[in-house]
């Protein structure tokens, strides 16, 4: 025998299902002991930023739907290949993905045949923060702030040069709306991932770079870089005595990494009522919070229409910033 439904939300559930419910999707369709595993697609690698942000939202998200919430990692060509799939899954509440500044910002002006619409495609369910990128140097850099860096770049235009995870990735765009404020001209030195990048100015072989807070802050409680400013509107919690570039005078140098869950387009909407209230526990939820908040994640927890306005601000605001920088598209 199968077990009786305790809850109200099982019970409605039982019932839908008896009434042939299963048009309003398996989420609400089915009592929760019968449910399937939900697939979190994240379209990076394990042990990234975006795969460490997803883990606990996962587990919270199993615990407060009452089924298990599998993370599945689909890594390849910035993050195209995961968002592909969901955009083409069954739209049934099974199938989500982890959407980020390069699939729902940069990627739609980055590259000429997107495999997916990154506004038509998806249902908006929930965003859940970010991670800003911080401009650093090597510690035994003569330059100690912002500001004697900028003069060292006027007085030798070019020479200075800043890595990058790679062309188009939000490393190379801080780079370069950093160089517009700051009326400079860097070399871009692009690499295959920020590790590199990162090794590099630690070997005193480039000049500077962007990177997140959260891979940056090892090297800087250690004492081999320096965090000259922050590209986001306030301060980081994780480093607070480094100014934003707001602070500084120079406007709009802000770029980070964030990321928020996306259903696709068809996604019944009491699945995605149910799907977006229960990211609103798990956002609140302390223990959650206190692991974006380890890995340098800003909380930004926006729910539907108000999410879709954040993204097609970032999409806008990237296609400018892409087509200032003359980056062609792949």
């Amino acid at each position: 025998m199968q077990p009786n439904p305790r809850s109200r939300r099982d019970w409605l559930h039982a019932a839908l299902a008896l009434a042939g419910g299963s048009a309003c999707g398996p989420l609400l369709a089915q009592p929760r002991y019968a449910q399937k595993p939900i697939r979190l697609v994240v379209p990076f690698a394990p042990g990234g930023a975006i795969d460490a942000m997803s883990r606990p939202v996962a587990e919270a998200l199993g615990r407060e739907l009452g089924q298990v919430v599998l993370v599945e990692n689909k890594a390849g060509a910035a993050g195209n290949i995961g968002a592909a799939l969901v955009a083409k899954a069954a739209p049934d509440g099974y199938t989500l993905l982890v959407g980020t500044s390069a699939t729902h910002g940069a990627n739609p002006s980055l590259f000429a045949r997107l495999p997916y619409d990154a506004l038509a495609d998806f249902e908006f369910i929930s965003l859940w923060g970010s991670v800003p990128n911080v401009l650093v140097v090597n510690a035994e850099s003569g330059a100690k702030t912002v500001d004697e860096l900028i003069a060292r770049a006027r007085r030798e235009p070019g020479k200075l040069t800043y890595g990058s995870a790679g062309t188009g990735t939000s490393l190379h765009l801080a780079g370069v709306l950093f160089e517009k404020a700051a009326g400079v001209e860097l070399t871009h030195v692009a690499y295959k991932g920020g590790a590199p990048a990162s090794m590099d100015l630690m070997g005193g072989n480039i000049a500077m770079m962007f990177d997140t807070v959260s891979v940056s802050l090892p090297n800087l409680k250690a004492g081999k870089l320096r965090a000259l400013a922050v590209a986001a509107p306030e301060r980081h919690f994780a480093l607070p005595d480094v100014p934003t570039f707001a602070e500084l005078g120079l406007k709009n140098v802000e770029a980070a990494t964030w990321a928020g869950v996306f259903a696709p387009k068809g996604t019944p909407a009491p699945v995605l009522e149910e799907l977006r209230a229960a990211h609103v526990k798990v956002l609140a939820d302390k223990k959650v919070q206190d692991a974006l908040r380890a890995n340098g994640v800003q909380l930004m927890p926006w729910q539907g229409e108000r999410f879709r306005g954040f993204v097609q601000a970032e999409t806008r605001r990237w296609a400018q910033v892409v087509k200032d920088a003359k980056i062609a598209p792949e």
